[in-house]
């Protein structure tokens, strides 16, 4: 039966490495993407006789309002804080992403911080966008942001990426 009191609307607060990262504008999207291999046979020729999930992918994308330092150094996966006042880009290739990756947490500003019934985590979120800082007279500043979910080897099969719902495990 229809329960019109399951609709939900509004934004969500953006936890990364358990620093709150500010406003945002334009929203937060999150992205569950599976990856099957289609198995056919002769018999049946071009018809998918099964299919075998062999990836996934867990992401979510979302643009920073505030533009602070931290959330620049964050918004820049190899990127150096250089005392109070600077962040320093530029690396040598090969180096691991994974190495800055951390705990991502969205969470609905419409429930109390205890109310974790709708939140979504990434376990192992590594930035990875590209970053254009546009300075014009008709919008804000913002930081551009996609967080990739790496697989977490130290759980368990069907929690590898992140979750969604009351859980901090």
């Amino acid at each position: 039966m229809a329960d019109a009191t399951k609709i939900q609307l509004g934004p969500c607060s953006v936890n990364y490495k358990g620093r709150d990262m500010g406003h945002t504008i334009g929203g937060v999207t999150v992205t569950y993407t599976p990856d099957f291999y289609k198995s056919k046979v002769d018999k049946y020729g071009s018809s998918v006789v099964e299919e075998f999930l062999v990836g996934e992918q867990l992401m979510a994308e979302f643009s920073l309002a505030e533009f602070t330092l931290a959330n620049l150094q964050d918004a820049i996966n190899q990127s150096t804080l250089q005392g109070d006042d600077s962040v320093s880009v530029g690396s040598v290739a090969g180096k691991k992403a994974s190495v800055y990756a951390g705990l991502l947490v969205l969470h609905p500003l419409a429930y109390a911080a205890t109310v974790r019934d709708y939140d979504v985590a990434i376990y192992k979120a590594v930035i990875t966008s590209e970053l254009k800082i546009e300075h014009k007279t008709d919008g804000e500043k913002v930081l551009p942001v996609t967080a990739d979910g790496l697989v977490d080897e130290n759980r368990s099969d069907g929690n590898m990426l992140g979750f969604i719902g009351d859980s901090i495990s």
